[in-house]
């Protein structure tokens, strides 16, 4: 069995503070059809240096954005299927196609109602990415009930 020296977990501890610190609190807007559903109380995008200013996220092409967000959700659900695309209107999303709708690989399933979880996944920058400011739009949605928790941020694609 390994043993660590008081040490070595302090290390530890300080290197997990450290990388959880990385990831920014932005600004968020939720989806006006999930305001009963479902409670958003933080969404976090790492790396993101301009959220302590209030703006959009710079998002570099080719390289990978750790994305993440604490819900609760006012719905049971056995599954989540996970959505994120450019929001054209409130109608209107062109999703990202590479991204994995399994939501359960990402948080905890089943969900229950009034339970608080937090989803993080890795989301690849594409090199055919255009720069460009967009809104994008999250979702989890209960394939049976179709109830959702649902949100938006505003980013940039950069270089």
């Amino acid at each position: 069995m390994l043993r660590l020296s008081s040490l070595q977990a302090i290390a530890i501890a300080i290197v997990l503070i450290s990388a959880s610190a990385f990831a920014e609190v932005v600004n968020f807007v939720p989806c006006a059809d999930s305001v009963d559903t479902c409670t958003i109380q933080q969404v976090r995008v790492s790396p993101c240096p301009e959220a302590l200013s209030n703006a959009a996220c710079h998002i570099r092409r080719k390289h990978n954005s750790e994305m993440s967000f604490d819900f609760t959700p006012n719905f049971d659900a056995d599954t989540l299927k996970a959505s994120l695309g450019w929001a054209k209107s409130e109608n209107v999303e062109l999703p990202l196609l590479t991204m994995d709708r399994e939501a359960c690989k990402y948080t905890t399933c089943p969900v229950r109602a009034g339970v608080k979880q937090t989803y993080t996944t890795q989301v690849p920058i594409e090199a055919k990415f255009p720069l460009s400011p967009y809104t994008i739009r999250w979702a989890l949605k209960d394939p049976v009930s179709q109830k959702r928790c649902c949100f938006t941020i505003d980013i940039k694609v950069v270089r």
